[in-house]
């Protein structure tokens, strides 16, 4: 049954509700910002200003996880100076990645099954839902890099059913994947996968010949060649490949169980927009291998985008710190496998009467399975309301105490802090990170106990740490007769991770009376000296 008729009249409806619930969603949540967002934002400052990639504006470093991303945010930063305009941008992109598959999905799923606009339904619903506010909307490039994602499934689909591999389409892959690897340099690994999917399921290569072959080898991989030349720029403008946030991120081989144990964590606790988003590609996945009645090289090549990407993670002990970095490995597949089934359907007409034909009953598992999944989005809806609101509203109020005070004055002063968005941002100080994202290359590479070696070296005068984070520096650098002069609540759903900035005896009238507030003794919160734990991060 295709989708003629009722059904695209029913999806419009009902897009036009989830688009409702994405449009609240993103009013109760503003302005709530990562604090990664502002690592971005202090990168663009120094890019537009001092025409240099590097967070202090005088050392160069790539702790910035996206060239392109701080490069647009310098652009804008000319025209707008609010310290808002990572999460301006970002919402921007959620909504346009919305509205753009609602409308891409309405011209092109006319002659699909009905249960490819189902589908399509769950996937729009899952970009809807308040945990994909919170993960689409909080400063950071995700939206953009699903936005991305987007026109290249569309046009890889698209030709890998073509009889006709133009030269504007071999330079728009090529442009296309300059921009995705600016963008994010891991992407490279999407493009190698699309390249090789369009190569293998290009019919004309079963009649070609050799010469033919050859050529149409050149066009798909027409979009790896353009990645390598975006990978080629970053080298030129950074020095290195890989940013210093993947280095610092990164324990080892011997950490695979720890990435494993925190992916699947960061899974559960992303909610709809983690767990539908997982059963949603496998669901996609079951539908176009039954109306296929198989599974093709490229069905397979582009379906290991998630399990490729979790084994390259454990093999280097990532530290994976939020769905943002599975999300786009289950977004593409998804969203290749909805617009496959336009042609399964097509393709199956063709094949000899020996063939059989799709089991009904599976058929009607998988539809069932789909309205399943759609239960699961609507009764996740009050829950997600609950439990992300209070979040939303914290992370306002922190960024609204950091705005008001007057933390600038603290630029002289050297400080040392784990997460360093806000606290870097808003004070303009020397900052010693013990996280190694922002200080360069070299304390990216040095294990967690010797970062805070070279912090407590350097005789910070005050700190922005949680307690854990605290007692990790305590254990090297004597902070019993320091004081809180504020404490922060940057909320997350697990924990409510409460930083306090913390002042040196000498520091401390000059930064308590930035903040305002009356000093209080830091040494009561200490605990024993910490064993150098990865401490509580992001």
């Amino acid at each position: 049954m295709t989708g003629e008729g009722f059904v695209p009249r029913a999806f419009r409806a009902l897009v036009c509700f989830i688009a409702l619930i994405l449009l609240a969603s993103l009013v109760i949540s503003w302005p709530a910002l990562q604090d990664d967002a502002l690592i971005h934002l202090r990168y663009a400052d120094h890019l537009l200003h001092q025409h240099m990639i590097s967070y202090d504006g005088v050392t160069p470093s790539f702790g910035a996880s996206s060239i392109l991303y701080i490069s647009l945010l310098a652009v804008l930063r000319s025209i707008f100076t609010s310290p808002l305009l990572p999460r301006i941008v970002s919402s921007l992109s959620h909504v346009l990645l919305f509205a753009g598959l609602a409308w891409a999905f309405a011209r092109t799923l006319r002659n699909a099954p009905r249960l490819a606009w189902l589908l399509a339904f769950v996937l729009l619903g899952v970009l809807a839902v308040p945990s994909s506010v919170r993960w689409l909307d909080d400063g950071m490039e995700t939206p953009l890099v699903l936005a991305i994602t987007v026109p290249l499934a569309f046009a890889a689909s698209r030709l890998a059913h073509s009889k006709v591999f133009s030269g504007r389409s071999v330079l728009g892959l090529a442009v296309l994947g300059f921009f995705i690897v600016l963008l994010r340099v891991e992407l490279l690994l999407l493009l190698g996968v699309v390249s090789l999917a369009l190569f293998a399921g290009l019919r004309s290569l079963r009649q070609s010949s050799l010469a033919a072959q050859a050529g149409l080898a050149l066009r798909s991989f027409s979009l790896v060649f353009g990645g390598l030349v975006g990978a080629a720029a970053i080298v030129a403008l950074t020095g290195h490949l890989l940013p210093d946030t993947a280095l610092a991120k990164a324990f080892g081989i011997h950490y695979w169980v720890g990435t494993l144990r925190m992916s699947a964590i960061i899974f559960a606790s992303s909610l709809a927009f983690g767990i539908v988003s997982l059963l949603l590609w496998i669901l996609s996945l079951a539908a176009l291998i039954l109306h296929r009645r198989g599974i093709s090289v490229a069905v397979l090549l582009i379906n290991s985008l998630f399990p490729v990407t979790l084994f390259l993670a454990a093999i280097r002990g990532q530290a994976v710190q939020g769905i943002r970095y599975f999300e786009w490995t289950l977004f593409f597949p998804i969203l290749w496998n909805i617009l496959e089934l336009r042609f399964a359907t097509a393709d199956s007409q063709t094949e000899t009467i020996a063939e059989p034909a799709p089991i009904q009953p599976s058929a009607k598992l998988l539809s069932y399975a789909s309205y399943a999944l759609v239960a699961c989005l609507v009764l996740s809806l009050p829950l997600e309301a609950f439990l992300f609101t209070p979040v939303f509203r914290l992370r306002a109020r922190s960024l609204e105490q950091f705005r008001a005070e007057h933390l600038e004055r603290l630029q002289p002063l050297k400080v040392v802090a784990f997460d360093v968005g806000y606290i870097g941002y808003f004070t303009g100080s020397d900052l010693c990170d013990m996280a190694g994202l922002v200080n360069g290359r070299g304390p990216a590479v040095l294990p967690y106990s010797a970062r805070i070696q070279r912090c407590a070296s350097e005789r910070p005068d005050y700190a922005f740490l949680n307690i854990a984070q605290a007692d990790d520096l305590n254990g090297h650098y004597n902070l019993s007769h320091w004081s809180i002069c504020s404490e922060y609540k940057l909320a997350n759903l697990r924990s409510l991770d409460v930083h306090y900035l913390v002042a040196s005896p000498e520091s401390t009238p000059l930064v308590c009376s930035a903040t305002g507030v009356q000093p209080t003794p830091l040494a009561p919160l200490l605990g024993p000296p910490s064993d150098f734990s990865l401490g509580n991060s992001r």
